[in-house]
């Protein structure tokens, strides 16, 4: 069985770092939900992964979709709301040409262009945690990547790819803690302070 160990330390709070271990086919939620229970904070706030080290670098961000809570539960009642979207058939779309072009001048080949790279935009959405395998990532030893919890106080930890274990015990429980050194912040420090 395949593992993977990363080394997991937080920047600017002190010598303060935690190896874990997780299995290959485990995703990037369970490395969130690991993360936090090695650091021992509460996993209340919404997270991304960037995979080119970089804050808010969306051609290499891991999310939750748009809508979820942090524990990735939408956060509309599927039987009452449907996800925005953009949907238009033909008929919508011909009439749409037409209203734009006849109150606001706005010719229908300029429409369709502007159309269609919104939806083009639209459509490249962020990759999801929850069914992002470690495998699938293919990473290679000493590779880093970022983890961003919460955005509103931005933890920024640094992932690096610890060691790849292609014969891991079977039988062990993972994500696993393999070494803690340090103590880790706190979450909510004292304003006080």
């Amino acid at each position: 069985m395949k593992t993977y160990t990363f080394h997991v330390s937080l920047p600017g709070t002190g010598r303060a770092w935690r190896k874990i271990e997780m299995r290959a086919d485990q995703t990037l939620e369970d490395l969130h939900f690991a993360i936090q229970d090695a650091y021992e904070w509460d996993a209340d706030h919404l997270y991304s992964f960037f995979m080119s080290g970089k804050a808010w670098d969306t051609s290499t961000e891991y999310c939750l979709p748009e809508g979820c809570d942090p524990w990735g539960v939408p956060m509309y009642d599927e039987e009452f709301e449907e996800p925005v979207g953009l949907e238009l058939n033909e008929e919508q779309r011909t009439q749409l040409f037409r209203i734009l072009d006849e109150q606001f001048g706005i010719p229908p080949e300029l429409t369709k262009g502007i159309l269609a790279d919104f939806e083009q935009q639209i459509a490249i959405e962020p990759c999801d945690v929850r069914t992002t395998t470690l495998e699938s990532l293919g990473l290679k030893p000493k590779q880093e990547f970022m983890y961003l919890f919460d955005y509103g106080d931005e933890w920024r930890f640094k992932v690096r790819v610890h060691t790849i274990n292609e014969n891991a015990d079977p039988d062990a429980e993972y994500p696993r803690l393999v070494e803690s050194v340090g103590e880790v912040p706190e979450q909510y420090p004292a304003w006080d302070e």
